[in-house]
């Protein structure tokens, strides 16, 4: 099976170094890192407060992204389910 096209995946992580060192070590590379927040994230969002980091992995041939985020705040009311 192949992926034919992929324009852009976001993906709320816990430990944005793992979820970095995971996808590298999938072959993507690191694009970049930032943190945002502010009044327009707030509204892109529906939230109020946001502070997140973030990092952007593209895949060897530059045509895909995936958006690795861990938010700072707001603080989540529930914990994240855990895979076995």
């Amino acid at each position: 099976m192949t992926v034919h096209r992929m324009d852009h995946v976001g993906i709320i992580v816990e430990d944005l170094a793992a979820a970095v060192a995971f996808f590298v070590e999938l072959g993507l590379e690191l694009e970049g890192e930032a943190t945002v927040g502010g009044p327009w994230a707030d509204d892109l969002l529906g939230l109020e407060g946001v502070r997140a980091d973030m990092a952007v992995v593209r895949t060897p041939d530059g045509h895909s992204r995936v958006e690795l985020s861990t938010f700072r705040s707001p603080t989540t009311t529930i914990a994240a389910p855990h895979a076995r």
